[in-house]
């Protein structure tokens, strides 16, 4: 039976983060058996969303549960969800790529095929070992999660304090927090060639929108915070693939490059003919087609960095990320959480 997440901001925190995270392992080990059916499209999808999530609430509230969490388990749960991953991230890459191909010539279309074979083996290599991380570990670190994270000592205090600390006061700790972070990423970006303070924009965007998503039921105005949250965590999202993808076509203009010079080479030492070895040179040029696909990429990181200076950057978002910070004000909330008590006996 699925954790309820009722009324989850007046629970303590050690109740409350415990709920959210066994509600996420509850997601997970739903999609698990789903992600072995070729046909189920979302599987691999739902499953990793969850493992992200759990993680994030992990994270999160770690004060409240990561003594009832040996490291080593944190640890295996990470390498989990990074399994995950490569293979996706290496398919996005394959789509954008394939949608290119009406924007090429035939003759560059070459280097687009040449690529795209190149990554294609790499995501089923992924996936292949993804499918082995997960099918050795999956339901030992599921199993070994919920049994710790359902059980914990607790302190009852009868001497009739005016407040208790709840998850909302903590979540509003955290809330402040991590808007200041993404507050200093973003001030740090200056232009479209920042990729790593974009990359940890885009991350704190996502912790963000994960830490109000499962509360925005009992949060005024939180549904729409969320809503914003999401849309610049994809145009972040998709400003990191074009960082990523202008890596990888500057270092397979590079590789292209050289399998031809070593191909001509091995044509020259046979004694095949100038002529020929010319036209060999000009079929394989993969180069060009590779070129012109980092021009459109060039075109896209530019264009993606635009709509982001727009809302987001030189203090635009100022107001916006005011409005976040209060959304868990309450006049009697505490300055300061009190430490969590001491795990349960393992």
């Amino acid at each position: 039976m699925a954790p309820t997440t009722d009324g989850l901001l007046s629970r303590t925190p050690e109740e409350g983060a415990r709920l959210l995270a066994l509600s996420y392992l509850d997601q997970a080990a739903a999609a698990w058996p789903r992600v072995h059916d070729p046909e189920d499209t979302e599987a691999l999808h739902d499953f990793r969303v969850a493992l992200r999530r759990l993680r994030s609430s992990l994270r999160s509230y770690g004060e409240w549960v990561e003594k009832s969490l040996p490291r080593k388990l944190r640890k295996r749960l990470r390498r989990l969800a990074q399994s995950t991953g490569p293979g996706r991230d290496t398919e996005v890459q394959i789509e954008w790529l394939r949608g290119r191909s009406r924007h090429l010539s035939s003759y560059h279309r070459a280097g687009l095929q040449w690529l795209l074979a190149r990554l294609e083996e790499r995501m089923r290599a992924a996936y292949a070992e993804m499918e082995a991380e997960l099918a050795r570990e999956f339901v030992k670190v599921e199993e070994n999660l919920r049994r710790r994270l359902s059980v914990f000592h607790t302190e009852v205090h009868l001497d009739g304090s005016p407040h208790r600390i709840t998850l909302g006061d903590v979540t509003a700790k955290i809330l402040k927090e991590e808007v200041a972070e993404l507050e200093k990423h973003l001030a740090k970006i200056g232009g479209p060639e920042d990729e790593e303070e974009a990359h940890e924009a885009r991350i704190e965007a996502k912790r963000l929108r994960y830490l109000l998503e499962p509360l925005a039921g009992e949060i005024p105005g939180a549904p729409l915070v969320v809503k914003r949250f999401k849309a610049v965590q994809d145009l972040l999202g998709e400003l990191h693939d074009a960082h990523v993808l202008e890596t990888e076509l500057a270092q397979a203009v590079e590789t292209a490059a050289t399998e031809r010079a070593r191909h001509l080479l091995a044509l020259s030492l046979q004694g095949t003919e100038d002529e020929r070895v010319i036209r060999v040179a000009g079929r394989r040029a993969n180069e060009s087609g590779l070129i012109s696909l980092a021009r459109l990429n060039r075109a896209r990181r530019d264009r993606l960095f635009g709509d982001l200076e727009e809302s987001w950057l030189n203090g635009k978002a100022d107001a916006f990320l005011r409005e976040v910070e209060g959304l868990l004000n309450t006049p009697d909330s505490p300055s300061a959480p009190h430490p969590p008590p001491a795990p349960p006996p393992s």
